[in-house]
């Protein structure tokens, strides 16, 4: 951690030198067309071209095998072929393949910035186009790993966490990297200016803490209450009576403070059968239809799909199907309950359901940029080798991945949050949170979160 952390620091330095440096200039009319010379034109390179070019920085690009098309234009060769005085970068082999190889790249530096796929004799020292297409596929999840408990990529486990960026967005900084460099040999080349944006989501996991839970697991919670092992009798007793509020009925706080500093927000709500780890009330229950059909109207909504469906098509669109019927409409986002995102199978899943945005992209163990990204971005499947029409939409960091498995306090939390925005700040991005109304009750070793949630507010909106 120390050296994240020394790392974090500098690249402060690094990123805000990209952004202010007078090589760089801001998309205005007149811009040229760059043009990308490779002898052969890939599924993978047409990706990665548009994560860089289009997705991140803005830049109007066409790729071509004719190299008389260049012309006079700002032009990048991809290739192996010998050129002079042209603005060069050595392919790696990666984007030339069909086949996913067991591929681990370590990491080297330039300064202080990571980079991987090294390359030699060439204007960049690395495959940009490379480095992107591995971090932005996730490609090192596609190939053997060990698991947690629940199936999942661990972050820890990652390249971005054992080489120590994942908590800052490497691929825009890789972008930036290439633009800077770009403009060096072409002045007329201009970049968009990207506008720094938040998103609050929430996870309704478990809505009630008492209410809509059934009469016979109310009761057998009421026993256990009674013998000293589970909730409160009394504080459940008074809940389902109607005369103390639901520890868990956090939204009116939530909805206040969403209000009061004007984010955007949106509600995942799942709509599954109980189980082990699915602790929502069933579908048809009024109170619980009325928060979905209320929230849905006021913020936005997408569907919580339960851990018993991951790998299970016909029960995800049974829930979605549900989520239709009280909410009036599709669901068209998607947020996997506990995280359960395993490539390809989720977002194969995602798009049989019709839904079209995921937000499962992130770690449970580990905050940060999983992707490397600090945007949305479109879904590129690499078993398939062909780019899908699902929109990822990654976020930085969860409350339960704080105090749960990083098992820092509410001050500490909010310090990784603070560096976390000014990392997406600095390269206009998106930033996403993940909260839970239960993570919001002031209970159960929550005490002193509502402090973080709101001065998460406040810091992402400054």
């Amino acid at each position: 951690m120390p050296l994240l952390k020394a790392f974090l620091l500098i690249n402060k330095r690094l990123i805000s030198r990209l952004l202010i440096s007078p090589f760089f200039k801001f998309a205005d009319m007149g811009t040229k067309i760059l043009r990308i010379y490779s002898p052969e034109v890939t599924p993978r390179l047409e990706y990665a071209a548009e994560i860089i070019f289009s997705t991140i920085l803005g830049i109007e690009y066409e790729i071509t095998t004719d190299r008389r098309k260049i012309g006079s234009s700002p032009a990048i060769i991809y290739s192996g072929e010998k050129v002079r005085n042209q603005f060069v970068i050595r392919p790696s082999g990666l984007l030339s393949e069909t086949v996913i190889s067991e591929i681990r790249p370590g990491v080297s530096f330039i300064g202080e910035m990571p980079y991987i796929f090294p390359v030699d004799d060439g204007t960049l020292p690395f495959d940009v186009f490379s480095a992107a297409f591995y971090m932005v596929t996730r490609y090192e999840e596609y190939l053997s790993f060990a698991p947690d408990v629940h199936g999942r990529y661990p972050g820890e486990r990652s390249l971005a966490y054992r080489g120590g960026f994942l908590q800052v967005p490497v691929v825009e900084i890789w972008a930036r990297f290439l633009a800077e460099e770009l403009v060096k040999y072409y002045p007329v080349i201009t970049i968009r200016h990207n506008e720094f944006r938040s998103l609050l989501t929430v996870d309704v996991d478990q809505p009630f803490a008492y209410r809509s839970r059934g009469f016979l697991r109310s009761m057998g919670g009421l026993v256990k209450g009674l013998a000293g092992t589970g909730a409160k009798a009394a504080d459940r007793v008074r809940t389902m009576a109607g005369t103390m509020p639901d520890p868990y009925d956090s939204f009116g706080y939530i909805e206040q403070k969403i209000m009061q500093h004007g984010s955007e927000a949106l509600f995942f709500f799942p709509t599954g059968d109980q189980g082990e780890y699915d602790h929502n009330p069933p579908y048809r229950d009024y109170a619980y239809g009325e928060i979905i059909r209320k929230y849905d109207t006021m913020f936005g909504s997408g569907i919580h799909p339960s851990y018993r469906s991951a790998g299970r098509p016909e029960t995800l669109k049974t829930e979605t199907e549900r989520y239709r019927h009280i909410a009036g409409h599709h669901p068209e986002r998607a947020r996997q309950h506990w995280l359960l995102l395993r490539m390809p199978v989720t977002y194969r899943a995602w798009e049989s359901a019709g839904i079209k945005y995921d937000y499962t992209m992130g770690y449970a163990d580990e905050p940060g940029f999983r992707a490397g990204m600090a945007r949305p971005f479109i879904f590129y499947d690499l078993s398939r080798e062909k780019r899908t029409g699902l929109t990822v939409v990654p976020f930085q960091v969860m409350d339960g991945t704080l105090r749960q498995y990083r098992h820092l306090t509410p001050e500490e939390s909010l310090a990784v949050i603070r560096s976390l925005i000014s990392a997406t700040r600095r390269v206009g991005g998106l930033f996403v949170s993940v909260w839970h109304n239960t993570s919001l009750s002031e209970s159960n070793g929550w005490e002193g979160w509502r402090m973080v949630f709101e001065e998460t507010l406040a810091l992402q909106k400054a």
